[in-house]
């Protein structure tokens, strides 16, 4: 869309300058303003519109600048610049930034004409009809095609979510693989409650987002959908009532690394990009320390991923041999009002596995923040503990 919107400028910007200077020379204030023009439209292609405050700076003084440039004599052809910024603004500008704009467009367009009419001819007119028509019909294709990329970028998105909740579903069935044959019973089913209830949370959320993805043949793809996402939840319900046992030791686990290879995924597949600050190989922790400490920061990331529509998150690990302090955060939309599903839940609970405590803090426009702290001093003999599955 830029491209061609950039050609256009090109094209009405010329088709402009040349008609009025085959009129008549242009005056040194005359030339100053479309000067002033044309470095601040070329300004916002340089920039690829990737500036929403320079955009909408440069958007208005050109429209005034553009103004300024009807009351000049010579500056009859102009009032097509008027079809440019309307053009831009609504392509560019962010809700609802871009309607405003719009308005302001189209009236500065009429007013300007109704005043070059009145210096000319001594009598007020305005635009014909046909040429607000134009204006109309301008506005509501350049909406319609702005509709369908705000989509494709939905979509998009949507589908690197699905693929980074994919591959932890897959990585997550290989690491209970890994655990089958490395543990006995008892650890097994305290495994399951842990590695499979997230990886059929994890296929919950796919499914849904692949609902959302099914808007071709809405009818036998709700069906599909419906069903499969019903027999996991029952799977994870059953899972739940069934599994009674207690945890035996924990599987050799390797936090850092695991921790760098989930950061590199997320930024790979969804553009999350997550800063790891971590001490970990001088507080010497055990291995299920590491592992219910992944599986906080992981279900943290899913949650980003899901709610938040954030672009950057922060993992930090502290410490020594007597205390283990740990913070998540993001820059998403964040909420005034948090409300603890079943992740925030499984969050603090495995927190109070460890001997710690947890808390969650978020404001609306502040992003979301998971601060813990675990009191190793606190914490039992691995060897000496099972913990109830819950």
């Amino acid at each position: 869309m830029f491209i061609w919107l950039t050609g256009l400028k090109v094209i009405l910007y010329s088709w402009c300058l040349i008609r009025v200077w085959q009129k008549t020379p242009l005056s040194l204030p005359l030339l100053a303003i479309v000067l002033i023009l044309l470095v601040s439209g070329f300004l916002r292609t340089y920039y690829g519109y990737g500036r929403t405050k320079l955009n909408i700076v440069t958007l208005l003084l050109d429209l005034i600048l553009c103004l300024i440039l009807s009351m000049f004599p010579q500056s009859a052809g102009f009032d097509k610049l008027f079809m440019i910024y309307l053009v831009e603004g609504t392509a560019i500008l962010p809700k609802p930034y871009f309607i405003i704009y719009a308005i302001l467009t189209t009236t500065a367009s009429i007013g300007s004409y109704a005043l070059f009419e009145l210096r000319e001819t001594g009598t007020m007119q305005l635009l014909e009809i046909a040429e607000i028509l134009l204006y109309g019909f301008a506005f509501v294709l350049v909406f319609s095609e702005r509709r369908q990329r705000e989509q494709r970028l939905a979509y998009e998105k949507l589908s690197q979510q699905l693929e980074y909740v994919n591959l932890q579903l897959h990585e997550s069935m290989a690491l209970s693989e890994s655990l089958a044959s490395e543990a006995e019973r008892r650890r097994i089913a305290g495994e399951i409650h842990d590695s499979l209830g997230h990886d059929l949370t994890g296929l919950i959320l796919t499914l849904e987002a692949g609902r959302k993805l099914m808007n071709h043949d809405a009818e036998a793809a709700r069906t599909y959908w419906d069903k499969a996402i019903l027999a996991s939840r029952t799977a994870l319900n059953s899972i739940r009532e069934l599994v009674a046992e207690k945890r035996g030791l924990y599987f050799e686990f390797e936090l850092t690394s695991r921790l760098n290879e989930m950061a590199r995924e997320a930024q790979a597949l969804t553009g999350l990009q997550v800063e790891l600050d971590m001490q970990t190989r001088d507080l010497g922790l055990s291995s299920k320390e590491e592992f219910n400490l992944y599986r906080i920061f992981q279900e943290a990331i899913t949650n980003t991923l899901r709610h938040s529509n954030a672009d950057r998150a922060q993992i930090s690990i502290a410490g020594n041999q007597e205390w283990v302090s740990f913070s998540y955060w993001d820059n998403g939309e964040g909420t005034n009002e948090i409300e603890a599903g079943n992740g925030l839940k499984g969050i603090s609970e495995r927190i109070t596995e460890l001997g710690g405590d947890i808390s969650f803090q978020s404001q609306r426009g502040k992003g979301f923040k998971i601060i813990g702290h675990i009191d190793r001093r606190r914490i039992p003999n691995e060897e000496d503990q099972n913990t109830d599955c819950r």
